[in-house]
């Protein structure tokens, strides 16, 4: 715990560094409504690690330092999370390899689009809700999970095996369309 002492210095250097330290963040890339999360996150790490702080060198680039990290990790995790699921249907017909989707390159979109709502019609009204919830209201897998007592990865699975159905249905239909 850092004593009275440290806590008014702590202070005092987020009362000069806080808007340079905002700034940095802004620069990141991070979305305008997050950047003063990023920044509080990184001022609430610095304080508990003030001990560990050398105070014959910079405040600022230190907390910056920390915010870079912040900001990293959040991407890294954020980039794991699209690796698992897309966040649009879209997305993942576009990822499918190309070997998969010959039936759907002799077909202009048009056609795609009337075989995909064709499947999904055919589809049990629970996994077109599931569906919906992912790639309409764009809901996490773990909140669609908290709404039907199911784990992330449950629903995660859910919706590949749907896609999968969608996939197979398609190249049917496209392939009995185009022969």
């Amino acid at each position: 715990m850092p004593t009275h002492a440290q806590t008014q210095w702590f202070l005092e250097q987020v009362r000069l560094e806080q808007s340079r330290l905002r700034a940095f963040v802004r620069s990141l890339g991070v979305r305008p409504e997050t950047v003063d999360d990023f920044a509080q996150d990184a001022l609430i790490v610095a304080y508990e690690k003030i001990d560990a702080f050398d105070r014959s060198s910079s405040f600022g680039p230190w907390v910056c330092g920390i915010a870079r990290r912040l900001v990293s990790n959040a991407l890294r995790k954020e980039q794991r999370h699209q690796r698992i699921i897309s966040d649009h249907l879209t997305e993942f017909l576009v990822e499918t390899p190309l070997e998969t989707w010959h039936p759907l390159f002799r077909t202009d979109e048009q056609d795609r689009m009337a075989a995909l709502t064709a499947c999904m019609e055919e589809l049990p009204s629970y996994s077109r809700g599931l569906l919906n919830m992912k790639y309409f209201e764009n809901l996490s897998a773990g909140v669609i999970g908290s709404r039907m007592e199911r784990s992330a990865n449950d629903v995660r699975q859910m919706l590949l095996r749907i896609r999968r159905v969608l996939m197979t249905c398609m190249e049917g239909r496209l392939t009995s369309n185009a022969g």
